[in-house]
């Protein structure tokens, strides 16, 4: 192993403050048949972490089973006012979570728990963290 694997492992570490930007990712195990493909297509779109992405996703839609994603295409609890927002597809509400994820990296945003004290009105930033790492070990 050289100095620089040291430094900069294939594998991230999935932390609270892991740098929220885009890494190769494909899920296997349960994921698989839950992450939407659009997900990991929009997350390289955005330069957003597909398995950041897909831990939001999972635990907002409680692995896409919510009446708001099944329903309404919203995937994160996306609020248009006092009301959740309704998007005419799957696509489009993944998109608004993406650039949503995208404009808080710009303005400083940069780590799961950065985003996620903005995002939630709880602290699941350690339960985020667990679905990275479930979802990243396939299980």
């Amino acid at each position: 192993m050289t100095v620089v694997e040291l430094y900069q492992p294939d594998e991230p570490a999935y932390t609270s403050d892991m740098d929220v930007s885009w890494h190769e990712w494909q899920p296997i195990g349960k994921a698989a048949g839950v992450v939407p493909v659009a997900l990991l297509d929009l997350a390289e779109e955005y330069n957003i972490n597909p398995v950041y992405a897909a831990a939001v996703f999972v635990l907002e839609t409680d692995w896409g089973s919510s009446s708001a994603w099944l329903n309404n295409h919203n995937p994160a609890g996306i609020r248009c006012g006092d009301r959740y927002c309704k998007y005419g597809t799957a696509t489009d509400g993944l998109r608004r979570m993406m650039e949503i994820m995208a404009d808080y990296y710009t303005n400083g945003l940069t780590t799961v728990a950065q985003q996620r004290s903005l995002w939630s009105e709880t602290e699941d930033t350690e339960q985020i963290v667990q679905l990275m790492i479930q979802l990243a070990e396939g299980k």
